[in-house]
């Protein structure tokens, strides 16, 4: 059975021969039930052997060099592997890494926490925080980084970040979930906030969105963020995970009409019928999700334990899952990637990264 909390709610072109597992060059790199059912004629793959090693992994990218990045949540640090699945280094200590991405001057940005004692108090306090790292300035060192905190509400412990997502121009999404979301607050703790490439708040781009309904550009619990960084569009798509919401996931457009600029839905009922992505209840748990360099969209549900690809017109075009540790079962899925016709699954119950490649690039 789920846990309670859950319940409620390859290659390289030339490896990094003779290298000391700190020491790494980037130039060595090439340039809806408990079980879905398959839909379509594509079929994943699943590869062995599974990444194991990991603590309630939360969150997996594929960086831009390529190289894998794994939010070892519980054992608090980062994971860097090359697409063989071999460990090249481990960040210094984060506190509960949940999410991540990767931005186009290769600076991984990294949603955490950390604790601090204020003043008057004798325990510490904890608060949600986003990080950078620079990994060119470092020689894609990982272990010699100290990561910079680059954001965090200083009057707010309660407040965490969910989910980070870079744009083509190297500006990105960061969600932010927390309990203060009156209609009449100025400043909601559920929100999807954009920033500027450095570090720079520029605005809540939901704050036009409904903190307590249940339709279309309404948002609760944010469980994650992604952008379309292989476009030049401000696109994002997010999930969440209340359990109010008929639309668990959403993909937002910016649009522009005259002298106007909104963020709006993609999809409507009216306009695109009853499409899969708006099923009502399609969702339980969505956890994490992705988009891949064609448009199609990747998400895990973390109750369902399952994976669904969908077109960019919304349509289930594949999906599988079901609870369990063997081939093609999940345990809590949290987070998803995509590259070179692979996907990359943060595991989260069963402590390990899973991969699926598409069967036509099989030998």
């Amino acid at each position: 059975m789920k846990s309670c909390a859950l319940a409620v709610v390859t290659m390289l072109a030339v490896y990094l021969g003779g290298c000391r597992e700190n020491t790494f060059s980037v130039q060595s790199l090439p340039q809806v039930s408990d079980s879905t059912q398959n839909i379509g004629d594509t079929v994943y793959v699943e590869q062995y052997p599974v990444w194991t090693g990991f603590s309630h992994p939360q969150g997996v990218i594929v960086g831009n060099e390529p190289l894998i990045y794994v939010a070892d949540t519980d054992n608090d640090r980062l994971v860097m592997l090359d697409l063989s699945g071999r460990v090249i280094s481990y960040s210094k200590k984060m506190t509960r890494p949940v999410a991540l991405t990767q931005d186009k001057r290769l600076q991984l940005l990294v949603c955490a926490q950390f604790d601090t004692t204020l003043p008057g108090r004798t325990s510490p306090t904890t608060f949600g925080a986003l990080y950078r790292l620079d990994l060119v300035a470092a020689n894609h060192n990982l272990g010699s980084i100290t990561p910079t905190r680059v954001y965090f509400d200083p009057g707010d412990s309660l407040r965490r970040f969910t989910g980070v997502a870079a744009m083509y121009n190297n500006q990105y999404y960061l969600a932010r979930v927390g309990p203060n979301n009156a209609v009449t607050s100025p400043d909601r703790d559920n929100a999807i906030l954009q920033f500027s490439e450095n570090d720079q708040l520029l605005s809540p781009v939901t704050a036009t969105f409904s903190p307590n309904g249940t339709g279309l550009l309404s948002i609760s619990t944010i469980s994650a963020v992604a952008a379309i960084p292989t476009s030049r569009v401000l696109d994002f798509i997010f999930c969440q995970t209340g359990t109010t919401e008929l639309y668990k996931v959403q993909w937002i457009q910016y649009v522009i009409e005259g002298q106007n600029a909104n963020y709006l839905s993609k999809f409507y009922p009216s306009v695109d019928g009853n499409i899969d992505l708006l099923k009502i209840n399609h969702f339980i748990y969505p956890a994490g999700l992705t988009v891949d360099p064609a448009g199609n969209l990747y998400v895990v549900d973390a109750v369902k334990d399952s994976l669904y690809r969908f077109s960019t017109r919304g349509i289930e075009r594949y999906s599988f899952g079901g609870f369990g540790s063997g081939d093609r079962q999940f345990n809590e899925p949290y987070s998803v990637a995509f590259f070179d016709k692979t996907v990359y699954v943060a595991d989260r119950g069963n402590n390990r990264i899973v991969r699926f490649k598409l069967s036509s690039d099989i030998d």
